[in-house]
């Protein structure tokens, strides 16, 4: 092994390194030098870690590691600090002149007072002391502005951020060990928010809490916090003596151990959520036993449970959760083996996925179909896809044999990469496809379907409706996940007759045009050549989807960013908005400064080109289409769309859609049609019908100035059914607090 000095020297006789070396570990000074024979590197190690390493420009070609790329001419020299255990705890750029520049090149300002040196001033204008290990963020971060003012404390942990918010980095660097990282977290004010204390013992770190609880007590009480916070008022129902504790937003009634810091017997949690004009609070509970939080519950605000989880002594547990109609969603247990299974389920309770790890590393992972049929099996491989860990999935038939098989990304929702193989039923051979244009699949039971749909998607020729979706100039249009070039072959997708094939078209699709309540630039043209195709697609159940999607599109609002808390609010301003002419020329062929606005101009105007497909749909023998097309014709603007909701007002035979349609004439133009509908459906007899007509009458403006009459819309022993406002989509619970008069007039 190397001791001593070593030297070594390039072909030409030109030195290349020489260092020192102890017990064959880098111990003492390291120079390393350019081509041409100036100093490249200058290190110090400690045992084999590095103390400090300085890089040194070259001003001709170099091969040395220590790159100057992209960095600017000033830069001259680069210093990187370590501590004892390796992690880099400083770096800083010099000018030739040994005079301190930032990243830039700019010279650095005069550090204020309070700013350690070990931060570095970024071109951001803020600065920073950030902390690496092997090329990852580890531990502590802290950031303060131009003038020292405290920025920001982030707590990393291998890389990823974990904590940035209040005393939360201050529990992170508790739980990890990290005694320096807690102290520079205490002397820079955590800690001191309210009931830090408190916040520390629910996250089982009792000795931090009694930390705090003994500042408390020396300090005389309460300390005040470091950043004021102001939460909201209480709920009604909490008691009178719980605290505000601000490192869980929540309000807390629990108790604390004086003499331990501990947590003990039930908490009961009131967790806070900010929104712009209101609070709300989530209902939870978590027991505790010698200070370990040995069972956790959250309910819904009807009380059913929405999550519960238990953590034994002896590392073993349980956690399940369930959706809003208080179904089993998910599950997690870990077993005494160190593995953990992780569970999804199907909507009638039966095992959708069941994937067991060892230490984050898969072990086995089986898929099932509704039916209960396991269709696909993925297990663990050391063969990298384009540098990426990947697993290996085989999908199986309801025989158990294999009939596609591949790559898919790591992890539970990892998606297919790189081509796969297909097989018969026998075994025998049917080539390979290639998931692209589907990069937003991601690992379900029917993987292995769409494998080999996908031969047969490829091929089919385009139909009529899709003949010109190649003038459209996908690959310049943006989507939620890049840009739109795929969108063609998706649309495809949705005209074929095989139901996997459909229904991977249509979830990609909805990723890529519609998330978040916020449409992308590629969503205009994508929504006109969609609503061309729903007369195309074969199956009830799949049209309803895609009119699913359409409804969506068209109720969202990213437009004016008011506080609207109605569906039918959000329609108007975008019809108002959006439904004229386009602002960049003829939508269907010129796409120069395309934008978003432009996207909703032909939203609106293929929802006008489409009324008779709505109008027909509006119509049809199923209840849940005929909504959906009813809130088309009420986004739809103009005329003949007006005139099919007030003709299918009369001829539609369910209460709910026929209150739907009193709501949807509110997003039309008032005139005397409108007007006449409405009236005669103030005096109804359904309590519901009666609503929506007086709410859609005061959105139309109708109501008199002046010696107006005034009619009744709650009668006694009315009882209207919350359920039923609620399936409405142009509106919801403000029926139930909508007026019980309007003014008809004089």
């Amino acid at each position: 092994m190397p001791t001593g000095r070593w030297r070594l020297w390039r072909p030409d006789g030109i030195a290349l390194e020489e260092g020192d070396w102890r017990d064959g570990q880098r111990h003492g000074t390291l120079l390393r030098y350019h081509d041409d024979g100036s100093l490249a590197v200058r290190a110090e190690h400690r045992d084999g870690t590095p103390a400090t390493v300085t890089g040194h420009r070259s001003d001709n070609p170099s091969s040395d590691p220590f790159s100057f790329d992209g960095w600017p001419p000033a830069v001259r020299t680069i210093v990187h600090d370590f501590d004892d255990g390796g992690t880099r705890v400083r770096w800083a750029c010099f000018a030739a002149d040994g005079s301190e520049v930032t990243m830039a090149g700019d010279p650095v300002p005069e550090r204020p007072a309070g700013v350690p040196e070990v931060a570095t001033f970024w071109p951001t204008g803020k600065w920073s002391a950030p902390r690496w290990r092997d090329g990852r963020l580890e531990g502590l971060a802290r950031h303060w502005n131009a003038d020292g003012t405290p920025h920001l404390i982030v707590y990393n942990r291998a890389g990823d951020e974990v904590a940035r918010h209040g005393d939360r980095p201050l529990a992170e660097a508790a739980r990890d060990g990290d005694a320096a990282s807690v102290e520079l977290c205490l002397a820079a004010g955590l800690g001191r928010s309210p009931e830090a204390a408190r916040y520390a013992a629910y996250e089982e770190l009792p000795e931090l809490a009694l930390r705090l609880l003994r500042r408390e007590r020396a300090e005389g009480g309460q300390p005040e916090p470091a950043v004021a916070y102001e939460p909201g008022p209480p709920p009604p129902e909490a008691p009178g003596d719980t605290v505000w504790v601000q490192g869980m937003e929540s309000y807390v009634l629990g108790d604390v151990d004086e003499e331990t810091g501990a947590a003990v017997g039930t908490w009961r949690i009131w967790k806070q959520s900010r929104y712009t004009s209101h609070y709300e609070h989530s209902y939870r509970e978590a027991d505790f036993t010698d200070g370990r939080r040995v069972e956790r519950r959250s309910y819904f605000s009807g009380g059913a449970l929405s999550a519960l989880e238990r953590r034994r002594p002896d590392g073993t547990g349980l956690r399940r959760s369930w959706d809003y109609r208080h179904r089993l969603d998910r599950e997690s247990e870990w077993a005494a083996d160190g593995t953990t299974t992780m569970r999804s389920f199907h909507p009638d309770g039966a095992v959708r996925m069941e994937r067991t790890t060892l230490d984050g590393t898969l072990v086995v992972a089986s898929w099932f179909d509704a039916s209960g049929v396991r269709t696909a099996e993925v297990t663990a491989v050391d063969a990298p896809v384009d540098g990426e860990p990947v697993e290996w999935w085989q999908a199986l038939d309801a025989a158990g044999a294999v009939v596609a098989e591949g790559a898919v990304e790591a992890g539970a929702g990892g998606g297919p990469v790189g081509p796969w193989r297909l097989y018969g039923p026998d075994g025998t051979g049917l080539g390979t496809v290639a998931f692209d244009g589907l990069d937003r699949v991601a690992a379900h039971a029917d993987l292995g379907r769409i494998a080999h749909a996908l031969p047969g998607w490829h091929s089919a020729p385009a139909v009529p409706e899709l003949a010109d979706a190649d003038r459209v100039p996908w690959a310049g249009l943006a989507t939620f996940y890049g840009d739109a070039r795929h969108l063609p072959f998706l649309l495809k997708g949705l005209t074929l007759a095989d139901p996997y094939a459909f229904s991977t078209a249509l979830a990609v699709l909805s990723n890529l045009l519609w998330h978040q309540e916020t449409i992308a630039t590629a969503t205009g043209p994508a929504f006109r050549y969609l609503t061309a195709l729903v007369d195309r697609v074969a199956a009830d159940d799949d049209r309803k989807r895609l009119l699913e999607l359409l409804v969506a599109v068209v109720t969202v609002d990213n437009v004016t960013g008011e506080a609207d808390e109605t569906v039918n609010g959000q329609v108007r301003r975008l019809k108002s908005a959006f439904a004229g002419a386009p602002a960049h020329g003829e939508w269907s062929t010129d796409y120069t400064n395309y934008d978003w606005e432009d996207a909703y101009h032909e939203i609106f105007t293929s929802l006008a080109g489409a009324v008779p497909v709505w109008r027909a749909l509006a119509a049809h023998r199923r209840a849940d289409l005929r909504q959906l097309a009813v809130v088309l014709l009420a986004a739809a603007p103009g005329e003949v769309a007006a005139a099919v909701l007030d003709e299918r007002l009369t001829a539609e035979p369910s209460a709910e859609i026929r209150a739907e349609i009193l709501l949807g004439l509110a997003l039309h133009e008032p005139g005397p049609r409108n007007r006449r509908a409405l009236e005669r459906r103030l005096t109804d007899d359904d309590p519901l019908l009666r609503r929506c007509a007086a709410l859609s009458w005061s959105r139309q403006g109708y109501a008199a100035a002046g010696g107006a009459a005034r009619t009744v819309t709650a009668r006694p022993g009315d009882d209207l059914d919350p359920d039923r406002c609620r399936g409405l989509r142009l509106a919801g619970d403000e029926l139930l607090t909508a007026a019980d008069g309007v003014d008809t007039g004089s």
